[in-house]
């Protein structure tokens, strides 16, 4: 319920790069032990990359009332997703935590990881949580 609602409002097109606005930095040790605090989800779909803050509520939801990764796409396919974190260290930190868009893939996710850099970030790879 409420999960292929589409949060186009809340969602940030980060395909040029850039920060959303309000972003939250989170300090490395949070961001180590992959916390909820300043916790995005993104996606990379046709048009390109896509995030929102994982703490939106999503009230249609009644298991867990916040978005999930299918509401940035509107229930839509996409290509990966999964979790990032804005370091403090202006790094961003991701990881491919997604039921529905995650892919445990070594070449997919290089993949992955060559695209965030191409558009503009710095990025580490957080463990694999799914696969």
């Amino acid at each position: 319920m409420g999960e292929a609602d589409l949060f186009d409002d809340a969602v940030f097109d980060a395909t040029n790069g850039g920060l959303p606005p309000d972003c939250i930095e989170t300090p490395i040790e949070s961001v180590t032990r992959q916390g909820s605090v300043g916790r995005y989800l993104w996606v990379i779909d046709s048009l390109g990359l896509k995030i929102i803050l994982e703490a939106t509520p999503n009230p249609k939801r009644t298991t867990r009332p916040i978005v999930c990764h299918t509401n940035i796409t509107g229930g839509k396919p996409a290509l990966h997703g999964g979790e990032l974190w804005f370091g403090a260290d202006d790094k961003v930190y991701i990881n491919n935590a997604s039921g529905r868009y995650g892919n445990a893939e070594p070449e997919q996710w290089e993949a992955v990881l060559a695209y965030f850099t191409f558009i503009g970030y710095e990025v580490v790879s957080l463990p694999f949580l799914f696969g």
